[in-house]
């Protein structure tokens, strides 16, 4: 049994790596989307101007809270978000099952290692 586990490690591990692999790039295209979301919006603020040709968000401050704002009340955004946080959730989940099987790996070796002792 043990032997036969050991076996079936490696092909667990490895595909809980490319499962972690594949987290990790949809992380970051997540985060571009993001990113890219926010600098349309920055640029879209930085150039709204109010009747008199006058920025309407003229310091930073109201910048910032336009920004913010406009996350709150944003679908496309909510929606990057939250897809952002799932990936990263079920990323960290990966890495415990990685630890996991990597522990049992240890353990399982850790057996044998007392048993093949104790037979000779």
């Amino acid at each position: 049994m043990i032997k036969t586990r050991l076996l079936h490690l490696p092909a667990e591990i490895e595909h809980v790596k490319k499962m972690l692999l594949t987290y990790q790039e949809d992380i970051e295209t997540l985060k571009e989307s993001i990113k890219r979301w926010e600098i349309e919006q920055l640029d879209d603020i930085a150039n709204t101007v109010d009747d008199n040709g006058k920025p309407m968000y003229s310091n930073d401050a109201k910048r910032k809270a336009e920004l913010e704002r406009r996350k709150t009340s944003d679908e496309l955004y909510k929606a990057l978000y939250e897809a952002l946080k799932k990936a990263e959730r079920e990323m960290a989940v990966k890495s415990i099952a990685l630890d996991k099987l990597h522990n049992e790996q240890g353990n399982l070796r850790a057996i044998c290692r007392l048993e093949s002792a104790a037979n000779d």
